[in-house]
């Protein structure tokens, strides 16, 4: 009984050191004004089709309030789908935390269709946040494109 302990100890600590990390790699958006937006750029360059999909954190200034979360929000992390050709976009969830960094809501909007017209619901206005995450996130994929040549 012992021995099978001490193997199980070992087998423990060594796949432990083995286990993946999963890092985000928060990188500006824009950071004056209001609102600080970032973009988690390390899975970008892996993208290689009109389809972007990314995790983006808003940190408020002003905590906002929305009538079904019962706590005042913080940050606020959105994973989006961008489609690069159509300039369209959806948000597939939204997480919303408190000032402690607690999760006070979640909502899943992903849907499991291949029609354009349900996949991406909203037109990337020039000017708009989107618009801006979208030219951020289309940048990091132009220069690991550029480095790897």
């Amino acid at each position: 009984m012992k021995t099978s302990e001490v193997i199980l100890t070992i087998l423990f600590f060594t796949l432990s050191l083995y286990a993946q990390k999963s890092e985000t790699e928060w990188e500006p958006v824009f950071t004056e004004g209001a609102d600080k937006v970032y973009v988690d750029v390390s899975g970008l360059k892996s993208f290689h089709s009109d389809d972007i999909y990314v995790w983006t954190l808003t940190v408020h200034s002003t905590p906002i309030v929305i009538e079904s979360v019962k706590d005042k929000i913080y940050k606020t992390n959105t994973y989006y789908l961008f489609n690069s050709k159509l300039n369209k976009y959806s948000m597939l969830h939204i997480i919303y935390y408190d000032k402690n960094g607690n999760v006070l809501a979640s909502y899943d909007y992903g849907r499991n269709t291949n029609v354009q017209a349900y996949q991406y619901n909203y037109p990337v206005l020039k000017g708009s946040p989107e618009y801006a995450i979208l030219q951020k996130c289309l940048d990091v994929i132009k220069s690991k494109d550029d480095s790897s040549n």
